[in-house]
């Protein structure tokens, strides 16, 4: 039987601080805190257009439409920077609304109930979903 040589593996040579990562410059720290929190802040801003008392409509960016009293379904502008390049692109009478977002980052109804634009109180719930209230 012949004899059967083993491989000798090569050993990785490690110094001291090759586990840790190098400090961060102020620059990246600085960096660093202001995404922290930025990705705390949950406000939002929506862009509403309310003519008439009772109904609201509220932009979507993405097909270039309006919501009629549904904000669940705009477009929620992280920056209000951003809210307001929009908002200059669009018809005379558009606002820009701050509202709140849950943990998963959908909007807060209540956030935006009872808020105003202009004298004109923001529907935040579609009407075909509202309660009748009995006349009588």
């Amino acid at each position: 039987m012949a004899a059967v040589k083993k491989r000798k593996q090569a050993q990785l040579s490690q110094c001291a601080g090759d586990d840790e990562d190098p400090p961060l410059t102020p620059a990246q720290r600085r960096a660093l805190a202001r995404h922290v929190k930025d990705m705390e802040d949950r406000t939002r801003y929506l862009l509403v257009s309310a003519s008439l008392p009772g109904i609201s409509l509220y932009y979507m960016v993405q097909d270039d439409s309006w919501s009629f009293d549904d904000p669940t379904t705009a477009t929620l502008f992280k920056r209000r920077a951003s809210a307001k390049a929009i908002q200059t692109l669009l018809r005379p009478g558009v606002f820009v609304v701050p509202c709140k977002v849950d943990d998963r980052g959908r909007l807060v109804p209540g956030s935006i109930a009872g808020r105003k634009v202009g004298k004109v109180l923001l529907a935040v719930q579609p009407s075909w979903k509202r309660k009748r209230v009995a006349r009588g």
